[in-house]
């Protein structure tokens, strides 16, 4: 027995040893309550000693959590060469085996013959089958997967009656047992609309994917929320029923709005390290000529891509799609080459934002001159398809999923077109988390022009690369096809990159980062150059924030880069 006046001395801080759990380790170090206060310089070798005492329980119960059940645990405190350490030997034993599983149906689903075979397929879903490990986490996960199915379609009132794990330790296996009540199955009745003040209910109505009888569907009340967001016209659009297992039937669909203002004029200064500074213009008018007509304008002001465009967005078609007609100046002074581009086009974009597709079609001109070289007029008339498949955990600050696209363009001979015209540019990126603090960040970029040359195509046809989240380490489009000492568009574009980023705080991450890419005229021409560096992350309000220093491994030269977002 130590003395009291060893016991009441501050230890200085000390370690914590875990030996024998394997895998479970980082469970251990991340929820014990004596690891949270190792660099506690004030705290008492008493204090250490009570921590160490009911340390052995929380093991336990963590352990639980995994499915062991019996683990035997020896724990000792001693001081080494003047600093305490704290051992726990950790024997987690087997682990708990799940035998059986039992899942029983009562309400309109049991007695519905219409619903047998979703009782089969929710049955067969379960996740925790038999001879899978026990994990507490696991059966709330699948208790609640379970719940979730029948609450989102047909059966808002659904609920659990009653749910059991047994552990028998010894035998070391689990008897699992489920039962719901599905309650009445409900139906939608008419819309009921709280907060519509400026604009025309006929627009709502319009993309109302929800008729008086339906089925209930959450789905179906998600999709009627971002039919509306996307129209522009509302700040924010919320859909529910009352859920009142006494009157299921044709049940009112309340939506309540907050309409945004019909007129707004915005201005803004920015910088970025591939235009510079920059000033832009923005004016919005969502009843423009007295109609639900939404008129969107821009002017931006910077040293290489000055813009003035326009886009006229009408009002949603009855299954949901938006027509939109726009048109944009520009120019860009870049690598050598400027260009006075003008384009114009026509588009129906698709209403589900996670499977986005948009039809249009599109003129291209645009007037390029490069010193030495006589100016050259090109222009285009093509038609246009792209789709776009989003599949992220948080739109706004993603940690995990992908974002996929496609864009084909083409346009035959004759029509504007000097020769037939085809192009195809796909792009993925994908988020995804190695463990807790770890996660990468992998892009893919690949575009291809057939039938006609750079020649007679106009540049927002063509290829070029470079600059931030394209091929850092590189000035702004500054990779493609050299002519007369300047960078052109090319035919042909890949980029590949791969980012590996450490949280270091939740706002706040380090990243090292390797890009490669090019565009060339012809794949026999094709040469990858290659970007390397590191980087900041912070997790801003507005999105992702990176800034990176690149080396350009051509060059031989550093570059700085800065960006918000991800290149999606």
């Amino acid at each position: 027995m130590l003395p009291f006046q060893a016991l009441a001395q501050a230890t200085g801080g000390y370690a914590v040893e875990i030996s024998g759990a394997g895998a479970l380790t980082p469970l251990l170090n991340e929820h014990l309550e004596i690891r949270r206060h190792a660099k506690d310089a004030g705290l008492s070798v008493e204090e250490l000693r009570r921590l160490a005492g009911i340390t052995p329980q929380q093991i336990r119960e963590l352990l639980a959590t995994e499915g062991y059940f019996s683990p035997a645990i020896e724990y000792a405190v001693a001081q080494e060469a003047g600093r305490w350490i704290a051992r726990f030997d950790v024997v987690p034993g087997a682990p708990v085996i799940i035998d059986a599983v039992d899942i029983r149906f009562s309400g309109q689903i049991a007695t519905d013959a219409s619903d047998a075979q979703r009782i089969d397929r929710l049955r067969n879903r379960w996740a925790l089958k038999p001879g899978a490990i026990f994990r507490q986490k696991a059966w709330d996960d699948a208790k609640g997967a379970l719940l979730k199915n029948l609450l989102n379609r047909n059966y808002p009132a659904a609920r659990i009656t009653g749910s059991e794990a047994r552990i028998d330790p010894e035998k070391r296996s689990a008897q699992l047992r489920v039962e719901l009540d599905s309650g009445p199955a409900f139906t939608f009745g008419e819309l009921r609309i709280e907060g519509l003040q400026r604009y025309s209910r006929d627009m709502i109505d319009t993309v109302n994917p929800i008729r008086p009888g339906d089925p209930f569907s959450q789905e179906k009340l998600n999709e009627l929320q971002a039919r509306l967001q996307d129209t522009g016209y509302f700040r924010s659009a919320f859909a529910t029923v009352e859920v009142d297992p006494a009157h299921p039937q044709r049940v009112p669909v309340r939506l309540d709005l907050s309409e945004n203002e019909s007129k707004r004029l915005a201005l803004g200064v920015g910088f970025s390290t591939d235009t510079g500074a920059q000033l832009q213009v923005k004016w919005l008018n969502r009843l423009f000529l007295g109609r639900d007509w939404r008129l969107e304008s821009e002017l931006r002001i910077n040293r290489k891509t000055p813009l003035l465009g326009t886009d006229l967005y009408l009002p949603a078609l009855r299954n949901g799609w938006i027509p939109s007609v726009g048109a944009r100046y520009e120019r860009t002074d870049i690598a050598g080459e400027i260009n006075d581009k003008v384009r114009a086009g026509a588009r129906l974009t698709g209403p589900v934002k996670s499977d986005e597709q948009v039809w249009g079609v599109s003129y291209l001109a645009d007037r390029q001159r490069i010193a030495g070289v006589p100016s050259n007029n090109r222009q285009a008339l093509v038609a246009t398809y792209g789709y776009t498949m989003r599949r992220l955990d948080n739109p706004l600050r993603p940690r995990r999923g992908y974002v996929a696209s496609i864009e084909l363009n083409a346009g035959p001979r004759g029509m504007l077109n000097e020769q037939n015209i085809g192009r195809v540019l796909g792009h993925v990126t994908w988020l995804s988390p190695v463990s807790r603090r770890w996660h990468t960040v992998l892009r893919g970029q690949i575009g291809q022009v057939v039938g006609a040359g750079r020649e007679t195509v106009p540049a927002d046809l063509l290829f070029r690369t470079g600059g931030n989240q394209t091929v850092r380490g590189y000035a702004y489009n500054s990779l493609g096809v050299l002519q007369n000492g300047a960078v052109v568009g090319g035919t042909v574009l890949a980029v590949l990159s791969a980012e590996l980023v450490y949280q270091i705080t939740p706002q706040w991450g380090a990243a090292v980062f390797t890009d490669a890419g090019n565009a060339a005229d012809s794949w026999r021409d094709f040469r990858l150059r290659q970007g390397s560096g590191f980087g900041a992350r912070w997790r801003s309000p507005i999105g992702p924030v990176n800034i990176d220093l690149a080396f350009g491994h051509e060059t031989r030269q550093p570059r700085l880069h800065f960006s918000v977002g991800y290149g999606f």
